[in-house]
């Protein structure tokens, strides 16, 4: 019994220990799997087992005394959490699967990079130059599958190393292994050097299902996948996801997809309509806008607030101005809830005069508490107070 940093000679309620037993179940966590846990009980206490580590050779329990007391010299019962045992092991196989249907579909240069492997998903990284296309995803998916449903005995054996690199035994890259090594045998078609929980069939897997593949690092790629149970959690899940949209849409699961296709062309349809008005709004107001234009030092100065135009709307009327004037400067602001936006534009003749749209926006937005830039002749900028855009516009005038 170890508290803080010494040896004792008992542990009680409450109290959390590293507890070090003659043999143990429990697996400690290494090699990428996640520690298993679970309850000790003795005739007068119980004490859940938060992890397990392994160093030189002896395994150091980390426990939480929940009852009674333990003392040194006690002989417990020590009883693995089932469920989350297995499901890691389940995870761990169809590691060793997913590495071997990678190397036959991607390619022999395919070598694991890091794993993870616990109850609830397996992670892989592997070295592969480019991401998976969806086919080789997809067959990758299907070969481990199919190989689950050959139900192949998975075996453990320990055995010297040279007769397991005989056997064709796959070895993490860069690892140390001693003479005596322990091989992972499924079916004689995945042979990986493994210190880990497993399945004893493939079939105990029950299935198999990639959730993504992305890259970690140069040459590195991961897929993270479920197994089991792992894979009717995300079949649930996905299945109240197509119910909360068929219930927008008022319609049944089947025709979720129908109805989703002509809710996005219905969409389309309306968003060209709405601007084809807005473009007819916006030729509309533009003989305003220049009748309306303040004219200072040479420069006639246009200054608008929209509420129903994004900032593309207002580069496209500012374009619509350039083609057919000059010493034009611009100086739009399009408010949307609590933010708005600014755009300074001018024609070529007034950049030439020396304004940069640029600068002028900065100090423009600054008024209204934002900040932004942009070229010489055309210049964004956001702000924060949509109260401040009217004084943002007043102060354009002193630009000039």
């Amino acid at each position: 019994i170890i508290k803080g940093e010494s040896l004792s000679e008992g542990v009680s309620e409450g109290e959390k220990a590293i507890l070090v037993f003659d043999h143990t179940p429990f697996y400690a966590e290494s090699g990428g799997q996640v520690t298993d846990k679970g309850i000790l009980t003795g005739d007068n206490s119980r004490a859940e087992v938060l992890k397990v580590e392994k160093k030189d050779g002896i395994f150091y329990h980390t426990v939480k005394v929940l009852s009674g007391g333990i003392l040194k010299g006690d002989k417990l019962k020590l009883d693995v959490e089932r469920i989350k045992r297995f499901s890691t092991a389940r995870n761990h196989t169809a590691t060793h699967l997913l590495q071997k249907a990678l190397r036959e579909i991607v390619g022999t240069h395919v070598e694991q990079a890091g794993s993870m492997v616990n109850e609830k998903v397996l992670r892989f990284d592997f070295s592969h130059f480019e991401p998976l296309t969806a086919e080789q995803i997809a067959e990758v998916e299907e070969r481990v599958n199919e190989k689950i449903n050959e139900f192949l005995p998975v075996n453990t054996d320990e055995m010297p190393i040279a007769e397991a690199q005989k056997l064709g035994a796959m070895a993490l890259f860069g690892e140390k292994y001693g003479s005596t090594v322990r091989v992972v045998n499924a079916g004689d078609w995945s042979i990986e050097l493994c210190g880990g929980t497993h399945v004893h069939n493939t079939g105990e897997i029950g299935c198999f299902k990639i959730i993504s593949e992305t890259g970690v690092a140069a040459g590195v790629r991961r897929i993270e996948a479920v197994t089991g149970k792992g894979v009717l959690d995300i079949a649930n899940s996905d299945d109240k996801v197509i119910d909360e949209i068929s219930e927008l849409l008022k319609t049944n699961k089947k025709a979720v997809v129908d109805k989703t296709r002509s809710q996005v062309e219905e969409h389309k349809a309306l968003k060209k309509e709405l601007e084809e008005m807005k473009k007819q709004a916006m030729g509309s107001n533009l003989d305003d806008l220049l009748k309306n234009a303040k004219e200072i030092n040479g420069i006639r100065l246009i200054t608008a607030e929209f509420t129903d135009y994004n900032i593309n709307d207002l580069r496209s009327l500012s374009d619509d101005i350039k083609k057919d004037n000059k010493g034009v400067c611009m100086v739009f602001a399009a408010v949307a809830g609590d933010k708005v936006t600014f755009l300074v534009s001018l024609t070529d003749d007034v950049v030439e005069k020396g304004y940069h749209a640029g600068n002028m926006i900065k100090q423009v937005a600054k008024i209204a508490g934002g900040g932004g830039g942009g070229k010489a002749d055309m210049a964004q900028a956001g702000g924060k107070d949509v109260t401040k855009v009217k004084d943002a516009l007043a102060f354009a005038e002193t630009l000039l």
